[in-house]
């Protein structure tokens, strides 16, 4: 009797320290299918929240650094974690390889601390570009709340909501990789899918059993977007107008959309800020090393000449939609902040400090005892519509931005 129990007992511990030694992130109990896709949209749409990563009750997300893509393949992970789904993207590293929750690496640590770990190493194993692999395209009148918008090697949002209105409202992170709240957009994406192997545009994660499918192999795939972005010379104002027609459950008002272009704009203006910022860095960095002048592949990365076209487009195409609204509103706001960037006689203070409030551009990433050089949307306006911005990524930032007025004489080779 005495043999038996000891016996069982040392089963049990050998059992335990098995289950230990080979412990998951999460262990499965659910399955994900139509049903769960649905509960995971109503989730984005009213728990997927700006806070998520600096709320201290949530301790496991808290403080998790991020960037825009960790913040889309977080939206995911998160769900999956809290409601016992698996979790399971291309590894970029292993081609056929996956990672996934059942990963063991993390064995000697708590199971929060597991699932944190687990965030870090999805978030370093993947980016924007990595995305075109782990999800597919969708139909425009099937975006639906938990889809993403993809920009390779550039940007990415996910899709937190879509209004009555038909507007994909989005939630983003963004460089450089930190721990942040998440900005929170009326307005859709600024970009229209142009990339010609159909990896970029409004998107869906597969599901873990069809990963390793094709994209057009995943269910509702689409490629409607791209040809109608074609169709359009992809002009934002068009396509986007096109997509709340499809999503709408009641016409977009005059001011809705003013605002929605505006928040737009906004959101492309500093999106270039970005870019230049970036660029400025790198010239350093390269000189630093004793080399003054980028190389062709260096000058094509960081230069700006087609962001800064369709910078033009879009100011046409707000501009155009005014034009359509025709009598200006006072009692509008949206309306007040339009005629602040787009009227020839200067505005009021107080409306120039209301259209400020609303948006600027902010020209500088500052650091700590930095001077913070920012820019007005009607600033940005009248500097574009002169031609005075500069897309050579040698050119200093004030050239960058229109603000000397004196032609660019570069002293590198252009591309």
């Amino acid at each position: 009797m005495k043999k038996t129990f000891v016996l069982a007992l040392l089963f049990a511990v050998i059992s335990l320290m098995s289950s230990v030694a080979s412990a998951a992130v999460w262990p499965n109990e659910n399955e994900w299918d139509s049903s769960w896709e649905d509960r995971y949209r109503q989730w984005v749409r009213t728990e997927w929240k700006d806070d998520i990563f600096m709320d201290p009750a949530k301790p496991i997300y808290y403080k998790f650094e991020n960037d825009c893509a960790d913040a889309v393949y977080a939206m995911r992970l998160i769900f999956a974690f809290e409601h016992r789904l698996p979790f399971v993207i291309n590894n970029r590293d292993k081609a056929g390889k996956l990672v996934n929750n059942s990963m063991s690496t993390w064995d000697n640590l708590s199971p929060d601390q597991r699932v944190r770990q687990f965030m870090n190493h999805v978030a370093d194993m993947t980016s924007s570009e990595s995305l075109r692999n782990d999800t597919y395209p969708v139909a425009l009148n099937d975006i639906k709340p938990g889809d993403v918008y993809v920009a390779p090697g550039v940007h990415s949002y996910q899709i937190a909501d879509v209004t009555e209105a038909g507007i994909a409202e989005v939630m983003a992170s963004t460089t450089p990789k930190q721990a942040r709240y998440l900005l929170r957009t009326p307005s859709f994406p600024f970009y229209v899918p142009e990339d010609k192997r159909l990896g970029d545009g409004y998107r869906r994660f597969k599901q873990p059993q069809s990963i390793m499918r094709a994209a057009m192999e995943q269910p509702g795939y689409s490629e409607e977007q791209f040809q109608l972005a074609a169709e359009l010379q992809y002009d934002y104002v068009k396509f986007t107008d096109v997509i709340s027609s499809k999503l709408a459950k009641r016409p977009e008002t005059a001011d809705e959309k003013t605002q929605r272009l505006l928040l737009a704009l906004c959101m492309y203006a500093n999106d270039r800020a970005v870019y230049v910022y970036d660029a400025q860095w790198y010239l350093q960095q390269i000189r630093g090393q004793g080399r003054q002048c980028m190389n062709a592949r260096e000058y094509d990365d960081h230069s700006t000449p087609g962001r800064d076209k369709r910078l033009t487009m879009f100011f046409d195409s707000i501009r155009r939609h005014l034009d359509h609204v025709g009598r200006f509103d006072p009692r509008s706001q949206p309306a007040r902040w339009a005629k602040a960037v787009f009227s020839q006689d200067q505005p009021p203070p107080q409306e120039l400090k209301s259209l400020n409030d609303f948006c600027e551009v902010q020209m500088t990433l500052v650091g700590e005892g930095e001077q913070d050089y920012k820019m007005t949307l009607r600033e940005l306006r009248q500097n574009v519509e002169a031609g005075s911005l500069i897309s050579d990524p040698h050119a200093p930032l004030p050239f960058r931005w229109g603000i000397v007025k004196e032609p660019y004489r570069p002293e590198c080779p252009t591309y």
